[in-house]
């Protein structure tokens, strides 16, 4: 009856969307060394907690899409990626 979009969907395309734009981000953003660095050290013992790039990573995994990371750097392509991801 109604159209109303699943909430998982939503989810999944504004994920797509922030990675596309940590990509396209210059690399001397802090924000960029933060969320894409690997820190120094140990983690703790035990199952590793997933962070937002895991989930999105397994996300497009799903879809069949390789190289990403290349990908979201052209914004046409990304932009197919992320509609395909929304239907």
């Amino acid at each position: 009856m109604y159209r109303k979009t699943n909430i998982l969907t939503t989810i999944k395309g504004r994920r797509l969307e922030y990675v596309g734009q940590l990509v396209r981000m210059s690399d001397d953003r802090n924000l960029k060394k933060v969320i894409l660095g690997k820190p120094d050290g140990r983690r703790k013992e035990g199952r590793t907690t997933l962070k937002c790039l895991d989930c999105t990573e397994n996300d497009l995994k799903s879809m069949g899409v390789k190289r990403h990371r290349k990908k979201a750097e052209d914004r046409s392509v990304s932009a197919i990626i992320l509609n395909e991801a929304l239907v």
